[in-house]
């Protein structure tokens, strides 16, 4: 079951007038929004809102022509045909409405770190857009002065407004959440206030859910697109009479509660076999999934052929010297102890003992990454070199191209830098880091948040994967950075246990057949 599918699709019901029953008794919305809008005038003669807060109020209708118009509560200008804006159609009693004609929306600010008066001893809770992603925010990130009250557009919002996060990584903008304190916030964040006998907050919210992907969409700006308070407040939103709102916020929240305990069961289910594909992959690594066949060729004599094809290489200019300059020979010396030295057999021998994990089976070699893979790092494009309409090659950008081990196409280019051909294993290197998949296409261009990782014959790529994916938490814990990211020495490095060819295989079947077995 795709609860995610599902939780849409409840958003959606719920916004349409199709989750419960209409009352024709209820008082129809335009009464509730011509309410909301006097009371919105008396709080500026009370010093409450701001004039602007009512200046850009509308009205919504439908003219003689069927055809729906749009014009300021005020009566000034002229109306405008809103029709390509309009949706779907809505039952009867129902309005359309923008937000801000229902809640005032404000923002915040950040006030100067470098400042330590806006912050030591701080009491007011101040909280940023990633606190959005919570749902609900019961506690703030942090604490502000009255001193950055006083010098900043910092502005106390009471209990009960939703924040909505305009700036923000991954899924954080867009996202909404319920004040449960009164807080301050920062630029990065639109907080919508509550007007008393208006709209349920909670109904507001469920539109702002459903409204989140096409809210993304009108995000502006170049690698790091965000949304501004416009955009926000000038969201169109359907508003059923007030006591349908109730009963949609009801019926929604049992039927949503559901689904977060099949999403419960579920995750539940996710870790269980999390754990159990992370035994199976340990005992893989180990030779401890398959049978050892004493006719296999030894590794050792895999890696050899390795070393002589890469130098071949480096003869026909396919290879540059570099490239095999650090390649290394892993062995056991007389003392039982491992040690490590030139494969061009400049140097000495250096003990390694203490980075090898465990014992290999005869016929196995320990290696690093780099003797038995060519690697090549992805570079970034200038937006002007990029598009999303499909001209070009795919141009593979980090952990949103990569979906349950595939590649999916969301950019394209016709000026490639940087290109992967099918069959490549990628492997993400910032951010997200150590997602990976085999890329599909015939040729794609890899942003720097990409490595392609193509192995030498005698290695099977398949197998190559599986090391990596028992590899990824330790390369994980090597990232740096704000964005954490590796370097390209963190994988070319990485230890590696490295079976007979066949062995390799046979290893990957039996992956594969537990895999499977357990795949829901």
């Amino acid at each position: 079951m795709d609860t995610k599918k599902l939780r849409q699709k409840l958003l959606d019901l719920a916004i349409r007038g199709k989750l419960v029953p209409q009352d024709p008794n209820d008082e129809p919305a335009s009464e509730l929004l011509s309410r909301i809008h006097e009371e919105k005038l008396t709080m500026v003669e009370r010093g409450e809102l701001k004039p602007k807060d009512v200046k850009n109020d509308t009205v919504i209708y439908f003219g003689s022509d069927g055809l729906p118009y749009e014009k300021r509560a005020d009566g000034k200008g002229e109306a405008k045909c809103i029709d390509k804006e309009i949706l779907f159609d809505l039952p009867e009693g129902w309005s359309w409405t923008r937000v801000n004609a229902v809640c005032p929306v404000g923002t915040g600010a950040t006030p100067l770190k470098a400042n330590k008066a806006y912050y030591e001893n701080g009491t007011i809770p101040w909280i940023t857009s990633g606190s959005a992603t919570k749902g609900v925010i019961i506690e703030p990130d942090g604490y502000i002065t009255e001193l950055a009250l006083r010098e900043t557009n910092c502005v106390v919002y009471p209990v009960e407004s939703l924040v909505v996060a305009m700036y923000g990584e991954g899924k954080t903008r867009g996202s909404v959440a319920t004040l449960r304190i009164d807080a301050a916030t920062n630029q990065a964040c639109a907080v919508l206030r509550k007007i008393e006998k208006g709209c349920l907050q909670s109904y507001i919210k469920i539109c702002y859910e459903n409204s989140y992907d096409a809210l993304r969409e009108k995000a502006q700006g170049g690698n790091q697109p965000n949304l501004n308070q416009s955009v926000v407040s000038n969201l169109l939103i359907p508003v059923p009479p007030l006591a349908e709102q109730r009963r949609i916020v009801d019926a929604l929240g049992k039927y949503l509660a559901l689904v977060d305990g099949i999403e419960r069961d579920r995750a539940e289910l996710d870790v269980l076999l999390a754990q159990l594909k992370s035994k199976v992959l340990d005992l893989a690594v180990r030779s401890e999934l398959t049978e050892r066949d004493q006719k296999d060729e030894p590794a050792s004599e895999l890696l050899a052929r390795i070393r002589e094809e890469k130098l071949a290489m480096v003869g026909r200019g396919e290879l540059k010297s570099k490239d095999v300059k650090n390649d290394t020979v892993i062995f056991t010396g007389s003392d039982g102890l491992r040690y490590e030295k030139p494969a061009d057999g400049k140097g000495g021998a250096k003990c390694i003992e203490k980075e090898i994990p465990f014992e290999v089976p005869e016929g196995w070699s320990w290696s690093r990454m780099e003797r038995l893979i060519q690697l090549t790092s992805g570079i970034d494009l200038a937006k002007a070199d990029y598009n999303s309409e499909h001209n070009g090659i795919p141009y593979i950008t980090g952990a949103s191209n990569f979906e349950n081990g595939s590649l999916i196409e969301n950019r394209w280019t016709d000026k490639p830098k940087r290109i992967s051909h099918r069959g490549d294993l990628l492997f993400t290197c910032k951010g997200t880091v150590g997602k990976m998949a085999i890329n599909k296409f015939a040729s794609a261009h890899i942003a720097r948040q990409v490595m392609a990782i193509n192995p030498y014959r005698g290695v099977d790529k398949l197998y190559l994967q599986q090391v990596l994916a028992w590899h990824v938490e330790t390369i994980r814990r090597k990232a740096k950075g704000f964005i954490p990211g590796i370097e390209r020495g963190v994988l070319l490095k990485a230890l590696v246990p490295v079976p007979p060819l066949a062995e390799q295989r046979r290893i990957v079947r039996a992956i594969e057949a537990v895999t499977s077995a357990t795949s829901l």
